[in-house]
């Protein structure tokens, strides 16, 4: 693994920085690639060690930041699992079409793998079982969850027609310290935030709603895991196996911070399933990989965090997360 040259597609964001730093740590040389290039706000000095690159996905200047590549990690998105209806045809060009130019590219340039971060929370709809198995049925139900599974679909097939070799990682809901407050997603870190400075939480639904929510570190480990697999499996669930109802998650947050919470609740949403928590096995058994920070251990680091900086906690990230 040392001196691999690696591109993070997304590496601006949220999870893309974490993983470029972990990255950075094993020896990997390490480039980013993403909409704003070198991430805005306080400089970390890691920063120097690798390089950033400013493009749109698919673009030629993408396709030239491939050069020299081994590994690339596709952590990048334009789009949200709540917005991603509004506009099917933005989701699908600025994805899918975007991604299948940089895997054409990527066989040009003789790139060894390709790791995908797929969606665990919308793949696979309303779930028939609980937990969920990588094997269940994948019937999306927004448009989000559809091109995370095409992508999929396409790195299956430039896997057997070109050879390209990929490893996807279906990974459920993320959040952790210094999650970007302005986008659509990431209910922990939105409601530690709201929580610890005194504004009141909104919940779609009643809060029965259950999720399987995963801190950004330990799907960090995971693709570092991933990265030295020489198994037969191509697809794993990331999460921590763990249901936890918005109610719940407001609880364990209330028992973290001084202020009175104030929830208020607003009509459920079309595309938010009743419950998703995901089947971790595969990926203990072969990746020997298992999430190693608790949703209380990360709500403390979380909470800690705004408590230090808040400033720093609600930093822009990149578009592509």
């Amino acid at each position: 693994m040392p001196d691999r040259c690696c591109v993070v597609l997304g590496g601006s964001g949220f999870l893309g920085q974490r993983l470029c730093q972990r990255l950075l740590s094993t020896g990997c040389k390490v480039r980013s690639v993403s909409r704003s290039g070198r991430p805005k706000g306080n400089a970390q000095s890691w920063w120097s060690d690798m390089e950033w690159v400013a493009t749109d996905l698919g673009s030629a200047t993408a396709s030239a930041a491939l050069t020299g590549a081994e590994i690339i990690f596709h952590v990048a998105s334009s789009t949200y699992p709540s917005s991603s209806n509004s506009d099917f045809a933005f989701d699908l060009q600025s994805n899918v079409v975007g991604t299948v130019r940089l895997l054409r590219d990527a066989c040009a340039r003789h790139v060894g793998r390709v790791f995908f971060i797929s969606s665990g929370g919308t793949v696979y709809g309303i779930p028939r079982q609980s937990p969920i198995p990588e094997t269940h049925p994948t019937d999306p139900i927004c448009s989000y969850g559809i091109h995370k599974l095409a992508v999929e679909k396409y790195l299956y097939l430039f896997r057997e027609l070109r050879q390209l070799d990929s490893i996807v990682l279906r990974v459920s809901n993320l959040y952790g310290e210094y999650q970007d407050l302005d986008k659509p997603l990431g209910a922990v870190s939105h409601f530690a935030h709201r929580a610890a400075v005194g504004k009141s939480i909104e919940i779609w639904g009643d809060g029965s709603i259950r999720r399987d929510y995963i801190h950004v570190d330990d799907v960090v480990s995971a693709f570092v895991k991933a990265l030295a697999y020489q198994g037969v499996e191509r697809l794993f669930n990331i999460g921590s196996g763990r249901s936890v109802s918005l109610n719940e998650l407001v609880d364990l947050i209330g028992k973290r911070v001084r202020n009175r919470i104030f929830v208020s609740y607003a009509p459920p949403r079309g595309f938010d399933v009743p419950e998703n928590v995901l089947d971790i096995t595969r990926a203990a058994t072969e990746l020997n990989w298992k999430p190693s920070i608790s949703l209380e251990a990360g709500l403390d680091r979380l909470l800690r965090s705004i408590s230090l900086n808040h400033s720093a906690y609600s930093h822009k990230a990149s578009t592509w997360e």
